[in-house]
């Protein structure tokens, strides 16, 4: 299996311009920017976070925030963005062990532990 190609700039221009052109007509793009680390003088992190604010809204849903952490080069023609890794924010709440969440995985894995064969723990084993 091979994965595909990262996609380049022009194909995410293109995709970018289809967006605000169709679905997200009208809206505009929030962020507040975090900080900024220097990793040389001319390569650089930056992290910020971000949404879609669309026409209808007049405050930015919690759950539709992302964060960016993005890699930026300078160049001669100034600074261009090398790579950009963008995903939600989400809170993560860690159950108390004996929550019922907790209680599920542990009788899921005790389970699971109990049915496995040497055949499914090991796939060179015949």
């Amino acid at each position: 299996m091979t994965a595909p190609s990262p996609a380049g700039r022009r194909e995410h221009q293109h995709n970018h311009d289809k967006l605000f052109r169709g679905v997200l007509a009208g809206s505009a793009l929030v962020g507040d920017l975090e900080s900024v680390r220097y990793l040389t003088p001319d390569v650089a992190i930056v992290y910020g976070t971000a949404s879609v604010l669309m026409p209808w809204r007049s405050r930015l849903p919690k759950r539709r925030l992302s964060r960016q952490t993005i890699v930026v080069v300078r160049t001669e023609a100034g600074w261009k963005i090398s790579a950009i890794h963008n995903g939600r924010v989400r809170p993560v709440t860690v159950p108390e062990p004996d929550a019922f969440p907790s209680k599920m995985s542990q009788l899921m894995a005790r389970i699971a532990h109990r049915v496995k064969t040497p055949a499914t723990i090991d796939p060179t084993v015949h």
